[in-house]
């Protein structure tokens, strides 16, 4: 238990300054070795009682068939490497979808009783708080800096997960929580503390400027209110103080000048309302999704394969972002996405597991405690829905997932083996957990954390000294692309045209959407002397991207060559 604790309290934390992936990675290493460590302690419960216990849940042949989905549609990805592994920064491959079914069955094993579950919940909280608290700063901090160049700038919080959707998805769960705890606190004590959290969760999520979250927030907190509407005269003194909080905003969105926090959030808010907006963003990503999935409905192109063909089916330059242009590599809209990379079979599996927990909620619709979790689940879909799945508020959701169904008595225990003999799997356990832990955790942190140094030199014009830094990441990491593009990246800095090659192509092998690996690669294969195949990178390029005119430049320029 005080595993498990410590595993939800920091994966939504975990940071690492020495890694090239600083917000990510490091959280999908912790998740591995939770994993590692949790599986270990199950088996050395095994063997000191003697008995093989397994706790099964509603949940267990929906998340099974999911994965099983996932599986399939990887035999037939575009390209599987990715589908196993995924995309650097993403890892949204099957084994990071195993990772969450892992996390999920191992905590739900874990976990005794619904006591145990609460006091998960609260250090969920503890982990939200903080979180939140680093958010804050992080936006202050941007915020200043940004002020020396733009007056009054307010730049979005995303603090330690990395990305301002995924940070509202997280606290959009943390506040309909702590609405619920609140309303059930028994003590003045456990309201202040609470209250505490509710507001700097609250303007944590207010300056993400997510508009999925806040609406995942206002649906779960409006569950927990009705729900829970014979308790509201408990909140009598929390009413005037959010009163205030609503007038002192509207005021000063009034008086103040433009610029303000005031006028941000309003800004965002009304376009919602706008279609113009709406259509030329998500619209227009939803739209041409529509058309990749009825390219291939049934399988789908594999897990994290989206950002590899989205292009060929891409109708406008849909990830412009102010004076940043960003891939498309996801459906930016869970079902979709689901759709995209796991066909109609995915989408058959995803139903059964939202089905699943809806019955087990259901259920237990009288139980307070369950009411809450639902609560706490139905904000986190709704921000997920209008999104994606996310590794940093994945990991800690599908912790919650297993609180989820021990609250609402949905564990059902079975003893399936009692034999003195059960002594003799603790040492297979013991080397496959040591094993996960090197090949899972410890190399690819190394190899990260090789890439940071490599850049670092590169940008520093020492080239020859990111060399090796380069090669040694990409021995560590075989099967990550990023690592490959960047001993290519070295080498095409240092007129190495044969490896600059050898690099490129090794990264396209394992799977990249980077249009600028294409283009480099027609540059090394121009220079030595493969015309056809620099012909062929360069119409590459475009294809993943033809809204950028490099490539478009770059394949002009051979236009008058004949195969």
């Amino acid at each position: 238990m005080w595993t498990l604790r410590a595993g939800i309290f920091l994966l939504p934390l975990a940071y690492s300054p020495f890694t090239y992936d600083s917000y990510v990675l490091p959280k999908l290493l912790l998740a591995r070795l939770l994993v590692a460590v949790l599986l270990v302690l199950f088996v050395a419960r095994i063997v000191a009682t003697r008995t093989l216990v397994i706790k099964r849940t509603p949940l267990d042949i929906p998340i099974a068939a999911f994965i099983a989905s996932a599986a399939l549609s990887s035999v037939f990805a575009e390209n599987q490497n990715v589908a196993l592994f995924g995309t650097y920064a993403r890892y949204d491959g099957l084994l990071t979808l195993s990772t969450f079914a892992a996390l999920f069955w191992l905590s739900v094993q874990a976990l005794a009783d619904q006591a145990e579950a609460r006091l998960l919940i609260r250090v969920l909280l503890a982990s939200g708080y903080a979180v939140a608290a680093t958010a804050i700063v992080q936006s202050m901090h941007d915020s200043i800096e940004q002020r020396t160049i733009e007056p009054g700038a307010i730049l979005p919080a995303f603090g330690s997960l990395g990305n301002p959707n995924v940070l509202g998805g997280f606290l959009a769960l943390v506040i309909t929580v702590s609405v619920g705890e609140l309303l059930m606190a028994g003590s003045t004590a456990s309201r202040i503390v609470l209250l505490n959290v509710l507001v700097i969760s609250g303007l944590a999520l207010l300056l993400s400027f997510s508009r999925s979250s806040w609406l995942g927030a206002a649906v779960g907190t409006a569950v927990v209110v009705i729900s829970q509407r014979r308790r509201l005269p408990r909140l009598r003194l929390v009413a005037p103080i959010f009163a205030v909080l609503v007038l002192a905003l509207g005021a000063g969105y009034l008086l103040d000048g433009p610029g303000q926090l005031e006028h941000k959030v309003v800004a965002r808010m009304m376009t919602v309302f706008d279609p113009n907006k709406i259509a030329g963003s998500r619209f227009g990503i939803w739209t041409d999704s529509l058309r990749l999935i009825a390219s291939r409905p049934v399988l789908g192109y594999g897990p994290d394969n989206v950002g590899l063909v989205y292009p060929r089916f891409q109708t406008g330059d849909w990830g412009v972002a102010g004076s940043l242009r960003q891939p498309i590599d996801k459906a930016h809209l869970e079902l979709l996405q689901v759709a995209a990379t796991q066909g109609l079979i995915g989408v058959g599996a995803y139903a059964f597991l939202l089905v699943g927990f809806l019955r087990s909620f259901w259920r237990a619709r009288r139980i307070d405690q369950a009411v809450l979790v639902f609560a706490g689940w139905i904000a986190y879909e709704v921000a997920v829905q209008l999104n994606f799945t996310a590794l940093a508020s994945a990991l800690p959701f599908w912790i919650f997932a297993a609180v989820a169904m021990v609250s609402c008595e949905a564990v059902r225990a079975k003893t399936l083996v009692t034999d003195r003999r059960l002594s003799l799997v603790l040492g297979p356990a013991v080397a496959a957990a040591a094993a996960l832990t090197l090949w899972g955790v410890v190399l690819p942190y190394l190899a990260d954390a090789r890439l940071r140094d490599a850049v670092t030199a590169d940008y520093a014009g020492r080239p020859q000294e990111a060399q090796p830094l380069a090669a040694q990441a990409r021995q560590l990491a075989p099967r990550e692309s990023v690592y490959a593009v960047e001993v290519g990246n070295v080498a095409f800095e240092l007129d190495q045209w044969a490896a600059a090659r050898a690099g490129y192509r090794e990264a396209a092998a394992l799977g990249t959407f980077n249009a600028l690996v294409y283009r480099n690669l027609a540059l090394a294969d121009r220079n030595l002397g493969l015309v056809l195949e620099a012909r062929d990178a360069a119409r590459k390029a475009v294809e993943l991207d033809r809204f950028d005119p490099a490539n478009q430049a770059l394949l002009a320029q051979f236009a008058g060559i004949k195969p």
